[in-house]
């Protein structure tokens, strides 16, 4: 009997994991939204004091160089983000809770000054010959068709 509760606190842990990714990545995709909308509107007044020195006949101003830089920085941050999307949804449950760390490549662009952001622990995605139980996560070989710890038929 105190294997089926444990059993079944496995899958409430990987149901929680789950969900828990699914929230951070909601949240980062939240964070990309934004900065697009910021880029936007350095797009648009990059575009204005763009035109209005062409109307003018004017040389371009430090001030659009500096909308330029603006948003190249924007643009970084965004690529920031979706790698740790990435690193977010290489994450695999285990069946002790907590995600399986896994490096990931750093990028090779500077770095610049971004709002903070939890860095979280990331996980290496499994092999391409192992799979996990969909029910106690219980690791395993591709070509087993049932779970040997829960007997769960496996696709």
């Amino acid at each position: 009997m105190s294997d089926f509760f444990g059993k079944l606190k496995s899958g409430a842990g990987k149901v929680a994991f789950e969900a828990d990714k699914s929230m951070r990545v909601n949240r980062i995709q939240s964070e990309i939204g934004q900065l697009k909308r910021q880029m936007e509107a350095l797009y648009m007044k990059l575009g204005e004091m763009t035109y209005r020195r062409y109307v003018n006949q004017e040389p371009e101003s430090p001030e659009v160089a500096e909308v330029c830089q603006n948003i190249t920085n924007l643009e970084h941050q965004i690529g920031v983000k979706g790698e740790e999307i990435k690193r977010i949804n290489a994450e695999t449950f285990s069946p002790q809770g907590a995600p399986s760390p896994t490096p990931m490549p750093s990028a090779t662009t500077p770095q610049v000054q971004q709002p903070s952001v939890a860095s979280q622990a990331t996980s290496a995605a499994p092999s391409p010959q192992v799979k996990y139980c969909t029910n106690c996560g219980k690791e395993m070989s591709v070509t087993v068709k049932f779970c040997p710890d829960c007997g769960t038929k496996m696709a």
